[in-house]
């Protein structure tokens, strides 16, 4: 045992290098900044912003205007300028990204039924969230201030009939029916709660799954370029916990990587979103339909996520085979992103229980498939799914670290090699 730990512990110091954990650092630091600093301009653009407002008519409406404003957070200016250029040199003079002319007549205008015309002016020099916002909060306003007037206009032309009648003569209530339970919400609110709770768990899977596949393809490829393999083999310790050292090595490191990328994309998402990832205000959404993970849900996934990185890490040591040094690492390994990928963008868009039949083989039949579908089928109670998938995943990592380690017992981890130039000329 004191031999595999002596692998492990050499095979671990391979693949953390200083390459690896500067660009790392970097990467957390920055994700970090980012989401800090969208977090800082999207409070910006929420706190009170002044804008510029032009009133040609000085009416009673146009002053009930100017507290609507108010109340959205705007802060009308009405400076002493004489046409709407010299409004719009003091708006850019004092950094206010919005001009608002009311022209005469507005108010008459509106209760003859003549439909006047506001003029906003978006004093743009850039595309930052505050120039971008402030725009969608005057129209935002202006959406109340005609829903109010309509709203009069209704009742004196309908006295005894609620102005949300005449707006709206239908209206329509959404059920969703899950199992055997009914709840009122519309199955938009569902599917953005679910997306909100598990979004990032096949977007974190494709990311360990492809950096553990690159680090133990490229420690397997120095060791072949730098001639250490060969004396590695000839240690007295069998072969299939040379493999089994490889794997396990780059899970670790892999594991703790994936630690601090969370950490990063935390702060990030947190900064964009204004709340932490997986936000919470959907979950009563989500327990009243009985969408929330039990103790042996979150079991189950773990298994098949777990199997999913070890079918994709044996696949790896077999490519890995043929690979004569670091540069063809990556090369090498596009079989198996491609079988990553597919599930990954299939699960995304469509759900593949509706998809035909040989499609549906196909996805099935990919081992990386089943974890992306584990939660949804763990959900909406099809356990059933999910424990023959895990029964999958394990056949296919086990043939996989057997042909693997057949393949460390033989001479061929030493001499196999992919003749490109046979490959193409034969085609």
């Amino acid at each position: 045992m004191s031999k595999f730990t002596n692998i492990l512990k050499k095979d671990i110091k391979e693949l953390v290098t200083l390459e690896l954990i500067v660009p790392l650092l970097i990467m957390v630091v920055l994700f970090s900044f980012i989401g800090n600093l969208v977090s800082s301009e999207t409070k910006k653009a929420m706190a009170p912003q002044n804008i510029v407002v032009l009133d040609y008519d000085n009416s009673n409406l146009s002053t009930n205007l100017m507290n609507e404003l108010k109340q959205g957070n705007l802060i009308p200016e009405t400076p002493s300028v004489k046409n709407m250029q010299s409004a719009i040199d003091y708006a850019k003079e004092k950094g206010i990204k919005v001009v608002i002319e009311i022209p005469k007549g507005f108010e008459d205008s509106i209760f003859n039924l003549k439909q006047p015309e506001v003029n906003i002016y978006s004093v743009m020099n850039g595309l930052s969230i505050t120039s971008l916002s402030q725009p969608s909060m005057v129209r935002n306003v202006f959406q109340l201030l005609n829903d109010s007037i309509s709203s009069e206009f209704i009742k004196q032309k309908f006295a005894n009939v609620s102005p949300e009648i005449v707006k709206n003569p239908i209206k329509t209530k959404d059920f969703v029916i899950l199992n055997k339970t009914v709840a009122e919400v519309s199955p938009e609110i569902v599917s953005q709660a679910f997306m909100s709770q598990n979004i990032f768990i096949p977007m974190i899977l494709v990311f360990v799954i492809l950096y553990s596949s690159q680090m133990l393809a490229s420690l397997i490829a120095l060791e072949k370029q730098n001639k250490t393999l060969e004396t590695l083999l000839t240690v007295p310790i069998q072969r299939p916990l040379i493999v089994v050292s490889k794997m396990l090595s780059s899970g670790i490191v892999t594991l703790i990587i994936s630690v601090l990328y969370l950490f990063g994309m935390k702060n990030y998402m947190g900064g964009i979103s204004g709340g932490e990832i997986g936000s919470t205000q959907y979950s009563g959404v989500l327990q009243k339909l009985g969408l929330t993970f039990t103790s042996q849900s979150f079991i189950l996934l773990g298994i098949s996520t777990f199997l999913a990185i070890l079918a994709a890490l044996a696949v790896t040591t077999i490519l890995a085979v043929y690979v004569e040094d670091v540069k063809g690492a990556q090369a090498m390994l596009t079989p198996l992103m491609v079988l990553l990928m597919i599930p990954y963008f299939i699960t995304l868009f469509t759900d593949p229980n509706t998809l035909s039949l040989p499609l549906k083989i196909f996805i099935y039949a990919i081992p990386f498939s089943h974890p992306f579908l584990a939660s949804q089928n763990l959900l909406f109670g099809r356990v059933s799914f999910v424990i023959y998938g895990i029964l999958y995943e394990s056949i296919f990592s086990i043939v996989c670290v057997m042909i693997a380690t057949k393949i460390f017992s033989s001479d061929k981890i030493l001499t196999a090699k992919v003749k490109w130039g046979k490959l193409f000329k034969s085609r």
